[in-house]
């Protein structure tokens, strides 16, 4: 991607060490519990979470449904992740999205950058979509029983 094109970079920083959070990503049962943008809900989840490996997630709200798609491209746990992302919202095409997973003195500082998205209202809500994401990810793990 040029340094040029549109991109969408959203961070937290959550207080659990970088394992817990990197393994909520790959965790069927908590990324139901996340992966799903401001008021929707995971009504579906599919995923196999290896290299090469492809999940499918539906969100879903009293608007409707929305279906996710994408495959695993890296793996570095835990360092790094790396998919694919497919939508209505990217036209079907294929884009691209790397989380990384820091060590900061509150816990782990998480930074998602999404590529290839190349509309302006779509880059927005994408910004908005995954700030809600993260947000609920840091909700998640800071309840003591996912630990």
């Amino acid at each position: 991607m040029s340094p040029s094109a549109p991109r969408v970079e959203v961070s937290v920083v959550i207080r659990a060490p970088r394992e817990v959070v990197f393994d909520a990503w790959l965790t069927r049962e908590q990324m139901a519990r996340f992966l799903c943008a401001g008021d929707t809900h995971v009504a579906t989840i599919e995923v196999d979470p290896r290299p090469g490996g492809r999940f499918h997630i539906v969100m879903a709200s009293d608007r409707g449904e929305y279906e996710h798609r994408g495959r695993y491209v890296e793996i570095e746990r835990p360092t790094r992740l790396r998919f694919t992302w497919v939508s209505a919202a990217t036209d079907g095409r294929e884009t691209d999205v790397t989380v990384t997973f820091d060590d900061v003195q509150d816990g782990t500082r998480v930074t998602l950058v999404h590529f290839g998205l190349t509309r302006s209202p779509i880059v927005d809500e994408h910004h908005k979509g995954w700030q809600s994401i993260l947000g609920k990810l840091r909700a998640l793990i800071d309840d003591p029983a996912v630990r």
